[in-house]
């Protein structure tokens, strides 16, 4: 028999199991208990049975993408992470730059260009940073024109 722990976990496991519990138990109430025609509760149980079923399948798709960062944008962070630590901190933050998801790496040191790279990694430009804090100059309305989207990774330094 197992333990009360163990049901308490399976519920914080499956939150969702309360709900079909209770369902199963209403229709069971209603079958007993009210001039419902069998052949409805039927239809209603595999309609509820389908989309339980269906429901996992459609969370699996949304929940890969959410915190999906392209591979060679991880490798990049890999590699600031071998090295030791930046002053300031290093930093990549996710942005969405004329219609594509951008990544802004700053730099390791003063008066140093703070790198943008598409989802390939490719330099796109250099937004800020350098003597001037302007950057390079190749993407000068990035700062009013970009949409930040969320800080990727940032050295706890």
């Amino acid at each position: 028999m197992p333990a009360a722990g163990s049901a308490v976990a399976a519920f914080t496991e499956y939150p969702d199991l309360i709900d079909k519990i209770a369902f199963f138990q209403v229709v069971l109430f209603l079958q007993r208990n009210a001039n419902i025609p069998c052949h409805q509760l039927k239809y209603l149980a595999m309609k509820f049975i389908l989309l339980l079923l269906a429901l996992p399948l459609m969370n699996q798709k949304c929940g890969k993408n959410k915190n999906l960062i392209p591979a060679c944008v991880q490798q990049r962070v890999e590699a600031i992470q071998k090295e030791p630590r930046w002053s300031p901190p290093a930093e990549v933050n996710e942005y969405s730059y004329k219609g594509k998801q951008v990544y802004l790496f700053t730099s390791n040191c003063c008066d140093q260009y703070n790198s943008l790279y598409d989802g390939d990694c490719n330099n796109i430009c250099a937004p800020s940073g350098g003597l001037t804090g302007k950057g390079d100059g190749k993407c000068d309305d990035f700062l009013k024109v970009a949409t930040h989207i969320k800080l990727i990774w940032k050295d706890p330094g």
